[in-house]
Protein backbone atom coordinates (compact mmCIF):
# COMPACT_ATOMS: atom_id res chain seq x y z
CA UNK A 1 0.00 0.00 0.00
CA UNK A 2 2.66 2.61 0.78
CA UNK A 3 4.81 1.21 -2.10
CA UNK A 4 1.81 2.07 -4.84
CA UNK A 5 0.89 5.97 -3.03
CA UNK A 6 5.01 6.39 -2.98
CA UNK A 7 4.65 5.25 -7.01
CA UNK A 8 1.73 7.78 -7.15
CA UNK A 9 3.34 10.73 -5.43
CA UNK A 10 6.58 9.87 -7.51
CA UNK A 11 4.70 9.81 -10.73
CA UNK A 12 2.61 13.04 -9.95
CA UNK A 13 6.15 14.84 -8.97
CA UNK A 14 7.24 13.68 -11.96
CA UNK A 15 4.42 14.39 -14.67
CA UNK A 16 4.83 18.34 -13.04
CA UNK A 17 8.22 18.29 -13.73
CA UNK A 18 8.10 17.27 -17.10
CA UNK A 19 5.12 19.80 -17.40
CA UNK A 20 6.75 22.79 -15.75
CA UNK A 21 9.46 22.02 -18.83
CA UNK A 22 7.48 22.67 -21.31
CA UNK A 23 7.92 25.23 -23.87
CA UNK A 24 6.40 28.61 -24.06
CA UNK A 25 2.47 28.53 -24.79
CA UNK A 26 2.23 30.54 -28.25
CA UNK A 27 -0.50 32.75 -29.31
CA UNK A 28 -2.73 31.51 -32.59
CA UNK A 29 -3.72 33.85 -35.31
CA UNK A 30 -6.79 33.75 -37.31
CA UNK A 31 -7.47 35.56 -40.98
CA UNK A 32 -9.50 38.68 -41.15
CA UNK A 33 -10.65 41.31 -43.12
CA UNK A 34 -9.91 44.98 -42.62
CA UNK A 35 -13.55 45.78 -42.51
CA UNK A 36 -13.21 45.45 -38.36
CA UNK A 37 -10.49 47.74 -37.66
CA UNK A 38 -11.01 50.60 -35.21
CA UNK A 39 -9.77 53.25 -33.32
CA UNK A 40 -6.06 54.27 -32.76
CA UNK A 41 -3.03 51.91 -34.02
CA UNK A 42 0.27 51.93 -32.72
CA UNK A 43 2.50 50.45 -35.98
CA UNK A 44 5.10 48.49 -36.12
CA UNK A 45 7.17 47.55 -38.87
CA UNK A 46 9.79 45.39 -39.33
CA UNK A 47 12.29 45.16 -41.96
CA UNK A 48 13.20 47.48 -45.06
CA UNK A 49 16.67 46.98 -43.66
CA UNK A 50 18.51 46.91 -47.53
CA UNK A 51 16.96 47.08 -51.19
CA UNK A 52 16.02 43.46 -51.59
CA UNK A 53 14.85 42.78 -48.05
CA UNK A 54 11.97 40.38 -47.99
CA UNK A 55 11.41 40.00 -44.66
CA UNK A 56 9.11 42.38 -44.13
CA UNK A 57 5.49 42.64 -41.70
CA UNK A 58 3.90 44.91 -40.23
CA UNK A 59 2.12 44.71 -36.72
CA UNK A 60 -0.93 46.46 -35.82
CA UNK A 61 -1.43 47.14 -32.12
CA UNK A 62 -4.10 49.17 -30.22
CA UNK A 63 -3.69 52.10 -28.31
CA UNK A 64 -4.37 51.83 -24.98
CA UNK A 65 -5.10 47.88 -25.52
CA UNK A 66 -4.47 44.71 -22.63
CA UNK A 67 -0.80 44.12 -23.54
CA UNK A 68 2.24 46.44 -24.36
CA UNK A 69 4.04 45.14 -27.65
CA UNK A 70 7.55 44.04 -28.29
CA UNK A 71 9.51 42.89 -31.00
CA UNK A 72 12.40 40.53 -30.41
CA UNK A 73 14.53 42.20 -32.63
CA UNK A 74 17.58 44.76 -32.48
CA UNK A 75 15.85 48.08 -32.20
CA UNK A 76 17.61 48.94 -36.11
CA UNK A 77 15.02 46.11 -37.38
CA UNK A 78 11.95 47.60 -37.41
CA UNK A 79 10.30 51.25 -36.72
CA UNK A 80 7.31 52.62 -34.49
CA UNK A 81 4.78 54.87 -35.71
CA UNK A 82 2.50 55.66 -33.02
CA UNK A 83 -1.06 56.42 -32.38
CA UNK A 84 -2.64 56.18 -36.50
CA UNK A 85 -6.24 56.13 -37.13
CA UNK A 86 -6.97 52.67 -38.04
CA UNK A 87 -7.73 53.32 -42.25
CA UNK A 88 -4.40 55.24 -42.13
CA UNK A 89 -2.21 52.73 -39.88
CA UNK A 90 -3.49 49.54 -42.27
CA UNK A 91 -2.51 51.65 -45.56
CA UNK A 92 0.95 52.51 -43.94
CA UNK A 93 0.82 49.02 -43.29
CA UNK A 94 0.40 47.81 -46.81
CA UNK A 95 2.40 49.99 -48.45
CA UNK A 96 5.21 48.79 -46.12
CA UNK A 97 4.94 45.07 -46.77
CA UNK A 98 4.59 45.95 -50.88
CA UNK A 99 8.40 46.38 -50.49
CA UNK A 100 10.08 43.83 -52.41
CA UNK A 101 9.70 43.06 -56.14
CA UNK A 102 8.17 39.37 -55.57
CA UNK A 103 5.15 41.29 -53.64
CA UNK A 104 1.51 39.46 -54.62
CA UNK A 105 -0.55 40.24 -51.78
CA UNK A 106 -0.79 40.46 -48.38
CA UNK A 107 -3.03 38.85 -45.53
CA UNK A 108 -4.63 40.42 -42.73
CA UNK A 109 -4.60 38.36 -39.60
CA UNK A 110 -5.92 38.92 -35.80
CA UNK A 111 -3.14 38.47 -33.35
CA UNK A 112 -5.53 36.33 -30.41
CA UNK A 113 -4.93 35.48 -26.68
CA UNK A 114 -5.41 32.50 -24.53
CA UNK A 115 -9.46 32.93 -24.41
CA UNK A 116 -9.24 34.39 -28.09
CA UNK A 117 -9.61 37.65 -27.76
CA UNK A 118 -8.25 39.99 -30.43
CA UNK A 119 -5.23 41.99 -28.95
CA UNK A 120 -3.94 43.39 -32.40
CA UNK A 121 -3.12 42.55 -35.82
CA UNK A 122 -0.16 41.49 -38.32
CA UNK A 123 0.10 42.08 -41.71
CA UNK A 124 2.43 40.37 -44.08
CA UNK A 125 3.39 39.78 -47.30
CA UNK A 126 2.74 36.71 -50.15
CA UNK A 127 4.67 36.41 -52.56
CA UNK A 128 5.12 34.85 -55.83
CA UNK A 129 6.12 31.16 -56.00
CA UNK A 130 8.53 31.80 -59.11
CA UNK A 131 10.91 33.67 -56.41
CA UNK A 132 10.15 31.70 -53.43
CA UNK A 133 8.51 28.18 -52.66
CA UNK A 134 5.94 29.35 -50.78
CA UNK A 135 3.78 32.19 -50.96
CA UNK A 136 3.27 32.70 -47.06
CA UNK A 137 7.29 32.56 -46.18
CA UNK A 138 7.33 33.50 -42.46
CA UNK A 139 6.96 31.88 -39.13
CA UNK A 140 5.85 34.34 -36.37
CA UNK A 141 5.75 33.38 -32.85
CA UNK A 142 3.55 35.65 -30.33
CA UNK A 143 3.45 34.38 -26.63
CA UNK A 144 2.57 36.72 -23.53
CA UNK A 145 5.20 37.10 -20.71
CA UNK A 146 4.69 40.20 -17.32
CA UNK A 147 1.75 41.52 -19.44
CA UNK A 148 3.63 41.93 -22.79
CA UNK A 149 2.85 40.24 -26.49
CA UNK A 150 6.44 39.40 -27.89
CA UNK A 151 6.27 38.89 -30.92
CA UNK A 152 9.60 36.82 -33.02
CA UNK A 153 9.75 36.85 -36.75
CA UNK A 154 11.40 34.05 -38.75
CA UNK A 155 10.75 32.44 -42.11
CA UNK A 156 9.92 29.05 -42.70
CA UNK A 157 12.96 26.33 -42.37
CA UNK A 158 12.45 25.31 -46.03
CA UNK A 159 13.06 29.19 -47.16
CA UNK A 160 15.77 29.29 -44.35
CA UNK A 161 18.07 26.54 -46.07
CA UNK A 162 17.82 27.91 -49.50
CA UNK A 163 19.42 30.82 -50.15
CA UNK A 164 17.68 33.67 -52.01
CA UNK A 165 19.32 35.43 -54.44
CA UNK A 166 18.44 38.99 -54.98
CA UNK A 167 17.51 40.51 -57.70
CA UNK A 168 19.80 42.18 -59.94
CA UNK A 169 18.45 43.82 -63.50
CA UNK A 170 20.82 43.28 -66.24
CA UNK A 171 20.58 44.28 -69.55
CA UNK A 172 20.84 42.66 -73.08
CA UNK A 173 24.09 43.27 -74.94
CA UNK A 174 23.56 42.99 -78.87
Amino acid sequence: MKTTFSLLIGAAIFCLAIISCAGPRYLRTADTSPKGLAGDYDLYLYGHRFAADYKNIAFLMPVGGKYTFELYAPEFDYIVKKGLPAKEALAVSENFVRFHYSFKSSQLSEILDYEGNVIGYELRPLYSALDFSYSDIFETHYIIKDGKVIASVGLKPEIREKPIEPFIFTPRVR
